[in-house]
């Protein structure tokens, strides 16, 4: 029997509506797609600092996953965060899809593997695996993110 590979997309209400190019795409690479939404639940437990409180479902969702996608607003919420360090967690590659490349949360800088935009055309390329670091939409250079490399 062939296992199919996990992708997960977890999602804010401000981006729901990315949801469905994100894992149409994500289907086409042949992953089984979960979302879940990161939630007001998930805040409140972000708040508490207790991981062990973050909602089931999103838990879920994250665990054994191949990839997971974190759909990011202009304006993300603490949820995201808190939905990223489980990712963390559980060891696969993240990818973030952000509104606005200049005001997503450190943690993406720390752990994704790509960071592109809504409706950018390097989407699939990104879903597929290569590193995509895009700049804001204001200047002409790629990103640079500070890696801290071992001696």
């Amino acid at each position: 029997m062939v296992t199919q590979r996990k992708a997960c997309v977890v999602y804010t209400e401000g981006l729901k509506g990315a949801v469905p190019t994100v894992t149409e795409e994500l289907q086409k690479k042949g992953f089984d797609v979960c979302v879940s939404a990161a939630d007001l639940e998930i805040a409140e437990a972000a708040q508490a600092g207790n991981l062990e409180n973050v909602n089931a479902e999103v838990k879920e969702c994250i665990a054994n996953a191949e990839i997971c996608i974190f759909l990011i607003p202009q304006k993300a919420p603490g949820s995201i965060t808190v939905a990223a360090e489980c990712a963390r967690a559980s060891g696969g590659k993240i990818i973030a899809v952000v509104e606005d490349v200049k005001s997503i949360p450190q943690i993406f800088d720390e752990l994704a593997t790509s960071i592109v935009c809504v409706g950018s055309p390097q989407l699939p390329e990104a879903l597929g695996g290569e590193e995509i670091w895009q700049a804001p939409k204001q200047s002409a250079e790629g990103r640079k993110i500070p890696r801290v490399k071992c001696q």
